[in-house]
């Protein structure tokens, strides 16, 4: 991930003016009649606190012995703190990562370093190509917040429990390639996988949290609420949808001088809060509530650029997100889209750059396929190939063939309460509508959401995202049905598809690859939207190096302050 320093642009081009005049009044319309604002207690909640504390705020500047704490605004909260529940939100794996710890940890420039194992290779002898062993070896001096010792029986137990309790990414990551994983010596295992699959290792190690087994189950609750866990922070507080705070882990187990970036405590305190409004951040920024925020949209961001009203005290940096913005198609027979022609109807009624040019007010780039440019394996040539292009008329041509008449079809877009895809949602609503589709926008706070996107009663169409870093192959595991107990993320089984992904991501041969891309392609699986433009925004004041991770989440623990 790229940053860099911005200066303030003036005004916009002509394109993005005439998208916004065509869906202005299409988007009022979603957004009065469509929008069911499921489970929005928590946002208001949020909104008022803010609220209430830009009243009583006066200076976010440190000075002296002022306490070391940075408070961070995010869009979304965790709505659970159990490490293999199911969730990917910024907020979650934000905090999830300063509390638990992996095995390994990909670093911001792309490297693999070890966390809480001291080494990890393959071992060539045992190894064959459906039985592939890797030989991990612990730290001997791991220890939790409570005390605990962290050894091999505790690997084996995180993985075990992930594997069948599990839900979401950690749980993924496993299914339908992890064969074994056993204890070999107090602080060695041993894991056998099923796949020579680019990358398959690696991402299981990088996504399973490893907890003491004795303290999760003393927990009670699977550690929902109140994590004991390895990592360099501990949970404080938290006021769920309002605030939660992080305390340096004062015994924290690991030696400075063996510490990667998502392991530095150059802070004391970490405050995060959840606001979903891009406008109550900004204000919250300008009063000192917050020190940095990463989810502006550019309107909001502008103020704080060079030449900006705000500009002072403030740096910001713009990146490209390390996420594309996507949209599941339920192709199963629970939705009408299981016609192969209404869901291609669906997505040629759907202008990307419109898209680009509403929501993100023209700061985001398209995507040509499920991931990006920026994974392994991405083929320049899909940038010039049909990728449902724009055509409303043959989004209406195709409609006729299955017969359906104009106004006949109401489908339901499903989003969490992100203020990007809550938008893009409703934009797509328009789209649809200008080719004959109602549509309702149903929105969900992160918790519910994750349930939904998984239930083909509960959506038709569901506005997602997704990492756009490492193998491509990796990312489409969400379409290998093989890896769940019903179906893939687009509702269905599809032995074929299942076939040529697993062939791709273990041959990672550009023609396997390509023939994976296509088909999913043609069955309208899912669709990329685009990447949004990130800005970066910290106060100079307190931060005098941001640093992110790979995930482009800001690293509080790695940044340095003007007390370090």
């Amino acid at each position: 991930m790229v940053h860099r320093g911005l200066d303030n642009k003036k005004g916009e081009d002509d394109m993005k003016k005439s998208a916004k005049r065509i869906f202005a009044g299409a988007m009022a319309a979603a957004m009065m009649l469509s929008l069911t604002a499921c489970g929005g207690g928590s946002s208001t909640e949020t909104t008022a606190a803010a609220t209430t504390a830009a009243a009583g705020t006066e200076t976010a500047a440190p000075a002296g012995d002022q306490e070391k704490v940075v408070k961070i605004a995010y869009t979304s909260d965790p709505g659970s703190l159990g490490t293999f529940d199911e969730g990917s939100s910024s907020g979650r794996w934000t905090v999830l990562a300063y509390t638990y710890e992996n095995l390994i940890y990909m670093g911001g420039d792309g490297e693999y370093y070890g966390i809480l194992a001291k080494n990890w290779a393959k071992n060539e002898a045992e190894s064959t190509p459906t039985n592939v062993v890797w030989d991990i070896e612990l730290y001997d001096y791991i220890k939790d917040t409570a005390g605990n010792n962290i050894t091999a029986d505790d690997v084996v137990f995180s993985f075990n429990e992930c594997l069948e309790n599990g839900k979401g990414n950690q749980h993924t990551a496993l299914t339908g390639s992890l064969v074994s994983i056993e204890k070999t010596g107090d602080y060695t295992v041993k894991l056998v996988c099923n796949s020579e699959a680019a990358g398959e290792v690696e991402n299981m190690l990088t996504q399973v949290m490893i907890v003491s087994e004795k303290a999760y189950k003393d927990s009670g609750d699977c550690m929902r609420t109140m994590p004991v866990a390895t990592g360099p922070y501990k949970v404080e507080s938290w006021v769920t949808g309002s605030s939660l705070t992080l305390v340096k882990n004062e015994d924290y187990w690991q030696k400075e001088d063996l510490r990667v970036e998502c392991q530095e405590q150059n802070v004391d305190k970490i405050e995060y809060y959840f606001v979903t409004e891009s406008s109550q951040i900004a204000i919250g920024l300008e009063t000192g509530i917050y020190d940095v925020a990463t989810s502006l949209n550019y309107s909001n961001a502008g103020r704080f650029m060079e030449g900006g009203e705000s500009a002072a005290n403030f740096n910001v940096e713009e990146a490209r997100d390390n996420y594309i913005q996507q949209m599941w198609i339920n192709r199963s027979t629970e939705s009408p889209l299981n016609d192969l022609k209404i869901a291609q109807a669906v997505l040629y009624a759907i202008d990307q750059q419109g898209l680009i040019n509403v929501v993100m007010e023209g700061h985001g780039e398209p995507v040509y396929c499920y991931g990006s440019d920026l994974n392994i394996g991405f083929q320049e040539k899909w940038k010039t190939e049909d990728y449902y292009n724009y055509n409303p008329e043959k989004a209406k041509e195709l409609l006729k063939e299955a017969g359906v008449a104009d106004g006949s079809l109401k489908l339901t877009i499903l989003c969490d309460t992100d203020e990007v895809r809550v938008k893009t949602a409703q934009i797509i609503q328009a789209y649809l509508k200008e080719v004959g589709i109602d549509s309702e926008v149903t929105s969900f706070e992160q918790a519910l959401w994750n349930t939904y996107q998984t239930d083909p009663t509960k959506f038709d169409l569901n506005i997602s995202y997704n990492s756009a870093y490492g193998y491509i192959t990796r990312i489409w595991n969400q379409l290998n049905s093989t890896r769940y107990a019903e179906h893939n993320m687009a509702m269905v089984r599809d032995d074929k598809l299942d076939n040529l992904l697993m062939t791709a991501a273990v041959s990672q041969d550009a023609a396997d690859i390509d023939a994976a891309k296509q088909y999913m392609v043609e069955e309208a699986y899912h669709y990329g939207l685009f990447h949004k433009d990130n800005y970066y925004i910290t106060n100079k004041n307190k931060i005098t190096g941001a640093k992110y991770s790979i995930r482009s989440n800001f690293l509080p623990g790695a940044s340095t302050y003007v007390w370090n």
